[in-house]
């Protein structure tokens, strides 16, 4: 009877273990699938204690990503554009806590600790994850030693040295600080001869006591190395008629000079800007090395050397979308020395996107005012050297004749630029002056007051271009800036006729007047992923007269504000100055006439966002006017514009669309608000970006 009751609750104990197997079986899928659809949207990441660095610095090294603001998922829901909820995931929080453990080590917290706390809505399905950091106090540079740069030389040692200045003793100990000394002295030494020189090692010594890390580098710098000759292989339509000696020249590399990585890259650019060669390419040939000697090898693929291209043209010049037909003759290495012979032609239809194509089919005397264009010829020639010298030098001859709303212009110009080839590491990479000399006539028809003007203008001219572009990309810039500065000296002789009803005058003056132009431009990343950027610009502009009056500045040389580069509320050239002002003894207000003023200030401010490889989107805030002189402006006096755009980047430059929207009119002081939407939608095409 007892072991009767023994296999009873033996197989008792079995029947549970097997309905407990099947019950779970049954129901975890569920349960674990009920818990995996309870996912919290991560609404915030917080930080405490973070003394040294903003929580925005702190976020980009994160893993965890919050939730985008609630436009951005609505736009995501029914558009490629916008973003996607972002969701609490457990297994970033410890990723999170070892990189900013690691961002506070590389900037000299050698103590911090980080630990976290989550706070869960679970009626909201949301969650806020907070870091709280314990920074513990940063670390100086102490005591720097490099090794291994025994073999340079005393003013190679200095020069060398010099480029650890900012890891000196007793400055913020930084990690990057030391990798980007490290990159540049590797470079210094690749253009100083030291072909195979390397980076080995770099020990920092922390002392948590004394708050303070000394650093030991060490290099292997290899011996210096010298050019030995230069070995040319040409392929290409027109390699018979490119001499070597030729090749030679531009390159500029003698034997026996020390190997200069540098120079072989700008050697590079300036074969290319020769456009002689399809393909180009300076590189020493490593294998061929022999006591120190390094030959160079030049690749070269030639093209002909006579081209005829029909074109369509596409420009943003007057601060409008502009298009027309063009064809460009070419004759490269024109009677030798690599000079390039080019005749072009062409017309654009100026603001084509609000032109009237009933005018095409009109007379002279019966098209309107929204009639714009301009046609161009110019012959032009360049060559890459002068004296010997790396200084592309561009003599031009010009015409062109332009019919605005109520002006019209015809130019007959000529001029000759230099342009220096600037070192890399210099401030100033763009130094180019130019001295040009224009003959002007220009017409001009104020209905409303029945008079017409007419001027002749001879302008001599000297001004210097001065540009530093130091960003990182050239269609979408990510960090770095762009600034130019144009100083420019010119007179003009004005003969001019004045007619109203049946009366007319006559008068001739003479004036200098000296013109200045400015812009400076910043950009940097807003986005972990590389993929957005904010960027803003600031541009000034400004003619004062040494003598005569203002009324004899030919009027292509005033300011005009409005358009797909300036303020994009307005059409191009729309924002003039208001104030009455004589011109050639008669006041009219800036409304009747097409001059420009003679001071300028604009602005921008632009957020960009790539959202697919290729395409991407922006906002922007644009603000700035012109004026008859610095001592008229005033605060009321500038123009708001606020609006969006799309990209499209392509390979040879970005193409946009940009819809802009006046914010604030200065001319009836009025906001947006006030007005029908779409009555101050104003929109535009642009190629490259507005700055």
């Amino acid at each position: 009877m007892k072991k009767k009751l023994n296999l009873i609750k033996y197989f008792a104990h079995i029947g549970v273990f097997l309905s407990t197997i099947f019950l779970s079986f049954i129901f975890s899928p569920t349960e674990v699938k009920a818990q995996n659809n309870s996912r919290f949207e991560l609404v915030d990441i917080r930080f405490e204690g973070n003394r040294s660095f903003p929580a925005s610095e702190l976020s980009a090294q994160l893993e965890s990503k919050k939730t985008p603001w609630w436009f951005w998922k609505f736009l995501r829901s029914f558009t490629p554009l916008g973003s996607e909820k972002k969701y609490f995931d457990s297994l970033n929080v410890s990723i999170d806590k070892r990189a900013l453990t690691d961002f506070y080590l590389t900037n000299g917290f050698f103590l911090t600790k980080v630990s976290n706390l989550i706070e869960f809505d679970t009626v909201k399905n949301e969650a806020v994850l907070i870091y709280i950091i314990e920074e513990g106090n940063p670390s100086k540079f102490g005591k720097l030693n490099i090794f291994g740069i025994e073999s340079l030389q005393d003013d190679e040692r200095q020069s060398f040295l010099n480029r650890f200045s900012n890891i000196s003793e007793g400055r913020p100990f930084r990690q990057n600080e030391i990798e980007r000394s490290i990159s540049e002295v590797l470079r210094f030494l690749t253009n100083n001869g030291y072909l195979f020189a390397q980076y080995d090692s770099a020990v920092v010594i922390k002392d948590t006591i004394l708050f303070k890390a000394d650093v030991n580098i060490y290099f292997n710098i290899g011996t210096k190395h010298f050019v030995d000759g230069l070995n040319i292989l040409k392929s290409g339509p027109g390699a018979t008629d490119i001499s070597e000696d030729l090749i030679k020249d531009i390159v500029a590399l003698k034997s026996g000079e020390n190997f200069d990585q540098s120079r072989l890259e700008r050697s590079e650019i300036r074969l290319l800007r020769t456009g002689l060669f399809n393909s180009i390419s300076v590189n020493p040939v490593i294998r061929d090395t022999q006591n120190n000697f390094v030959p160079i090898e030049i690749l070269a693929q030639v093209g002909t050397l006579n081209e005829i291209s029909p074109e369509i043209k596409i420009d943003n010049d007057f601060n409008s979308f502009n298009t027309g037909l063009g064809i460009n003759l070419i004759r490269k290495n024109f009677f030798g020395n690599a000079r390039k012979l080019s005749l072009s032609t062409s017309f654009r239809l100026i603001d084509v996107l609000k032109f009237d194509f009933r005018n095409l089919f009109k007379s002279s005397s019966n098209i309107d005012s929204t009639y714009q264009g301009v046609v161009d010829l110019e012959l032009g020639i360049e060559q890459p050297y002068l004296f010997g010298k790396p200084i592309l030098t561009a003599t031009k001859a010009y015409y062109r004749f332009s019919k605005f709303k109520t002006d019209s212009e015809k130019l007959i110009g000529a001029s000759q630029s230099f342009d220096f080839e600037m070192p890399e590491y210099t401030f100033i990479t763009l130094l180019k002056p130019q001295i040009s000399l224009e003959l002007t006539e220009f017409e001009l028809n104020l209905s409303s007051l029945d008079i017409s003007i007419k001027a002749r203008s001879l302008t001599p001219a000297f001004s210097i271009e001065l540009g530093s572009y130091k960003t990182d990309n050239l269609f979408f810039p990510l960090s770095g800036y762009n600034f130019y500065f144009v100083p420019e000296v010119f007179q003009s002789r004005t003969d001019v006729r004045i007619n109203q009803s049946d009366t007319s005058a006559e008068l001739t003056q003479t004036g200098w007047f000296w013109k200045l132009q400015s812009s400076f431009s910043h950009f940097l990343s807003v986005s972990r992923d590389k993929n957005g950027a904010f960027g803003w610009k600031f541009k000034v502009g400004y003619i004062q007269s040494i003598s005569g009056n203002y009324d004899l500045i030919p009027p292509n040389r005033t300011f005009f504000s409005g358009g797909s580069n300036s303020v994009r509320g307005w059409r191009s050239r729309e924002l003039l100055p208001k104030d009455e002002v004589e011109y050639f003894g008669i006041a009219n207000r800036g409304d009747n006439t097409p001059r420009g003023g003679t001071f300028l200030i604009e602005g921008s401010f632009e957020f960009r966002r790539k959202f697919l490889e290729d395409f991407g989107f922006a906002l922007f805030l644009d603000y700035g006017n012109v004026w008859n002189g610095y001592k008229k402006i005033a605060f009321n006096q500038f123009a708001a514009a606020t609006g969006f755009g799309l990209r499209y980047y392509s390979p040879i430059a970005p193409f946009r669309i940009d819809f802009g929207f006046q914010l604030y009119n200065p001319d009836d002081k009025s906001f947006i608000f006030t007005k029908k939407f779409l009555s101050t939608l104003e929109f535009h095409f642009g190629i490259g970006e507005a700055f």
